[in-house]
């Protein structure tokens, strides 16, 4: 294993939300206070931040981490990589191979917290509930890890060890679990009761991730069915309690990204940034980038309805699964349908159907997803030579939201043979939701009852890929877990040289441990 001791933990003092995920550094060393421990925690959300913050996070041409998913494209969708690229993602030489190194350091740093602190023997109350926030986002790191390159290392302290083997997939999940449940003992209870309410966790924080948990081991490549019925025992208790803990739907889609109601009951889990709009960020690197589009008379990449001049990156959607996806309100919320250059164009339709290529002139790419940039002003900062500017977009990132847990619900209902009026509601919320109309009233929108359990699920998976389109913990792990990564279509060109006609396997489902691991710790290559 690579030497994983960072040299120093990022650390801070919580004077509120922005300030938690901002770094400080100091040496690491012993903790022997609650204001210490809390400063340490601290440091363990500002790791992470920093993961989010990389740009091998979210978008990349070839190994992308927010991964390959059909939801997700440039001038090709990034499943198209799997045919020939994901060799190179072990490649400690390529960007993307960081969010191994940095996940295995958010680990490391919640690793120095963990093992000085016996949770059995706790006594402190403060000091209980920071351990549980180490043990919470430590197990968010090993889930997001064997999700994304299989079988990894498990990793308990801050030593060197270059033996450590590899555990199987049923080990990485019994360990991940066990840190939940560890974490659901350790934390507050409920929302009210959170460090900084809205922002860290609490049980039903660990008590949802556990649902979500579960709902991947049922899945490839464990496939332990009987998973299901734990999946949706955790997450329809987490709807059960959901006042309690403080969660609930934001009954408008766009209020879950404006910025007006960043701090909204639809967080379970998320990741906060730096006001983008403040001049002091303006070396940060921003979170979601989207498409782009180009005019060869200007030679810049293109705007946004609001006329301001935008670099765009690789972050939009692939054109099928924008052609798919149901028009109405969620959609509109979701995508830009229309793009802007100053002085020479007006509005115009976002192309919907078909391929257009970047060097094509007065073109866009994809659609761009607008909900993560939904009602933000922007920063735009001249960075060369030809006018090309950055965009700042939100401050938030979401790796749970109630969303989610109402269809993981129903989604495990149906699949552990518990299909019933309460799984149907649960999905029929999110739906009706998407088209702007009261979420606890029958619509027309509803999934047809009387459907098979099959066909239910079916109709879940497409809402979770509608709902959580482009997301960190969105569709990707949907096609892994249900093998649905061959069903992709296969959208190369037969005739075109260099891309023969090909198949995706299930080697192609995990990034291959970085090459520099497995040198310096061969069990690693197994």
């Amino acid at each position: 294993m690579k030497k994983i001791i960072i040299p120093y933990l990022v650390v801070l003092i919580c004077l509120g939300c922005d300030d938690l995920f901002h770094e400080e550094a100091i040496s690491i060393g012993d903790i022997e206070s609650a204001e210490e421990m809390e400063s340490a925690v601290n440091g363990v959300y500002a790791k992470l931040a920093s993961a989010f913050t990389d740009d091998a996070w979210i978008y990349n041409i070839f190994c992308s981490v927010n991964l390959k998913g059909d939801d997700l494209g440039e001038t090709d969708p990034f499943y198209k990589a799997l045919y020939e690229n994901s060799e190179n993602c072990g490649n400690d030489s390529n960007p993307f191979y960081h969010s191994w190194s940095f996940l295995y350091s958010v680990i490391a740093s919640a690793n120095n917290i963990i093992i000085q602190f016996d949770p059995e023997l706790e006594q402190d109350e403060t000091i209980k509930r920071l351990l549980g926030e180490a043990y919470l986002l430590r197990a968010y790191c090993y889930f997001r890890l064997t999700r994304t390159y299989g079988r990894i290392p498990l990793i308990q302290d801050i030593e060197i060890d270059y033996t450590s083997q590899l555990p199987s997939f049923r080990e990485n999940y019994e360990f991940i679990e066990s840190d939940l449940k560890t974490a659901m003992a350790l934390l507050p209870e409920n929302n009210s009761n959170a460090r900084v309410p809205y922002v860290t966790p609490h049980r039903g924080t660990a008590k949802a991730l556990l649902a979500e948990l579960y709902l991947a081991w049922a899945g490839y490549p464990v496939n332990d069915d009987s998973k299901y019925a734990l999946a949706a025992g955790e997450a329809g208790e987490v709807i059960d309690s959901a006042d309690f803990f403080g969660f609930s739907l934001e009954e408008d889609f766009a209020h879950v990204w404006d910025k007006a109601y960043r701090y909204n009951s639809e967080t379970v889990l998320a990741l906060f940034f730096a006001d983008p709009f403040s001049t002091d960020n303006l070396s940060e690197i921003n979170m979601y980038y989207y498409g782009w589009c180009r005019d060869d008379d200007y030679g810049t990449f293109l705007l946004h309805p609001d006329s301001s001049w935008l670099k765009f990156w690789h972050f939009a959607s692939e054109i099928n699964f924008y052609n798919r996806y149901p028009k109405g309100y969620r959609k509109d919320i979701t995508f830009y349908t229309t793009i802007y250059v100053p002085n020479k164009y007006p509005y115009y339709p976002q192309i919907d159907t078909g391929y257009v290529y970047v060097d094509r002139a007065e073109s866009c790419t994809r659609p761009l997803y607008r909900k993560f940039f939904y009602n933000l002003s922007f920063i735009r900062r001249e960075i060369n030579i030809f006018t090309h500017y950055v965009v700042y977009g939100n401050s938030k990132v979401y790796l749970l939201r109630y969303a989610q847990i109402l269809l993981t619900y129903a989604e495990a209902m149906a699949r552990s043979g518990q299909l019933n009026s309460e799984a149907y509601e649960a999905a029929n919320q999110i739906r009706r939701r998407a088209y702007h109309v009261d979420i606890h009233s029958a619509s027309p929108y509803d999934i047809p009852s009387g459907l098979s359990a099959e066909a239910f699920a079916d109709s879940v998976i497409w809402e979770r890929a509608w709902e959580l389109a482009g997301e960190p913990e969105g569709r990707w792990f949907d096609l892994v877990r249900l093998e649905m990564v061959e069903d992709l279509p296969n959208l190369r060109n037969p005739d075109e040289e260099g891309f023969p006609e090909s198949t995706v396997t299930k080697e192609d489902y995990f990034f291959t441990i970085p090459e520099e691991e497995q040198l310096l710790n061969p069990n690693l290559a197994e």
